[in-house]
């Protein structure tokens, strides 16, 4: 074991060894075969990690057996760099991380991949295409 002195840290040091050591953990219980207790404690351990990191949202309660496993519905508070939608456990992970696909695209010019998004009043907004509301 590597001893670390923590006495001689900044705080930005401490920020990004207790960001290290959260994610490490997480990586460390993850596994495809989880049953809904685990996935739900979880998820627990996983919003702790995003508000360590500050990554707020409005909405990360729902969950919904989607395409072979359970999905968690997540509406981010920041929708210029997080995108809305269901996710798995795996990709809110990846989230905490800052990659996977909860992240907004952006291209080599600044632009977003998918042009969908509407600005109104400062208020960014995706359109979505006829009747994918019916399927959530």
């Amino acid at each position: 074991m590597t001893d670390i002195d923590i006495e001689g840290l900044s705080i930005a040091d401490l920020e990004r060894l207790r960001d290290a050591v959260n994610q490490r953990l997480l990586e460390l219980r993850y596994t495809n075969r989880h049953t809904l207790p685990e996935l739900l404690r979880m998820l627990e351990e996983v919003k702790g990690v995003l508000g360590d990191q500050s990554k707020e949202w409005r909405s990360l309660e729902r969950w919904q057996w989607m395409d072979g496993q359970i999905r968690f519905w997540l509406n981010p508070t920041d929708q210029v760099r997080y995108q809305s939608g269901w996710y798995t456990i795996d990709e809110l992970i990846l989230w905490s991380r800052d990659r996977g696909p909860v992240l907004v695209s952006v291209d080599a010019d600044g632009d977003d991949e998918d042009d969908s998004w509407t600005e109104i009043d400062g208020v960014r907004i995706r359109w979505l295409p006829d009747g994918t509301m019916e399927r959530l």
